[in-house]
């Protein structure tokens, strides 16, 4: 079991989240490893189990660990997850205030990378993924829904997926909610529905394809449309 040095008092809680990062960081203990308990933990570094119980919320806020309560509970290494690292990066997206602008420049800058890399790596179960977006999509529109912002939002997550990286994937993942909110404000008509739709289909098609110009192609229009609509916002 991972053990660790005392710290001083004056920035005890920060040197215990250091010390049990740099322990999960240089892989001294692996996702899904039970750390020591927090008594054994205060024992270690000599100091109180309040201190310790600061320093573990911290890492558990930052998704580093998972605190497991009753039998066989205690502080465990997270196994990674998407989702903290899209808080995170969503969560200061939101404080900086950006603008529709920037969102848009960012996705073109972005998602014209993702759908050449997707061309590319794309798997049976990408494809699949997108042409179920799409499917969802229209059956909404069928239904007369115009709410289609959760079915194109889920397209362009399956989009960054196919691209087989990590950072774009968090990246692109960390925009739905800046994304969702700016759709919404757009008010989507069933025209917007049905270029979205379209495009969406032309994208799938290009990547199957195997066809990363005309991918590529394809999502500067359909960024440039959507930046028409935005523009009228900002």
């Amino acid at each position: 079991m991972q053990s660790f040095r005392t710290v001083r008092v004056s920035r005890a809680s920060g040197d215990i989240v250091q010390q049990i990062k740099s322990s999960i960081f240089e892989g001294r203990v692996a996702p899904g490893d039970r750390l020591p308990s927090e008594k054994e933990l205060a024992a270690q570094f000599g100091l109180s189990r309040i201190t310790v119980r600061d320093a573990l919320r911290v890492l558990e806020s930052q998704g580093l660990i998972e605190i497991k309560v009753g039998a066989g509970g205690g502080p465990f290494v997270a196994t990674p997850n998407s989702e903290a690292v899209t808080e995170v990066l969503t969560g200061m997206l939101r404080l900086q205030g950006i603008s529709i602008k920037e969102l848009v420049e960012a996705r073109l800058v972005i998602e014209t990378s993702i759908v050449t890399l997707a061309a590319e790596r794309a798997t049976a179960d990408d494809l699949r993924a997108m042409q179920e977006a799409i499917a969802e999509a229209r059956a909404a529109r069928a239904a007369g829904k115009q709410r289609f912002t959760p079915h194109s939002i889920n397209f362009h997550i399956a989009l960054a997926q196919a691209a087989k990286n990590q950072v774009l994937f968090f990246t692109v993942n960390s925009f739905r909610t800046p994304f969702y909110e700016t759709l919404d404000k757009l008010a989507p008509d069933d025209h917007m529905a049905q270029r979205a739709i379209e495009d969406h289909q032309k994208l799938l098609d290009a990547i199957a394809a195997h066809d990363a110009k005309r991918a590529r192609q394809v999502m500067r229009e359909h960024l440039a449309y959507f930046q028409e609509r935005a523009e009228k916002l900002d």
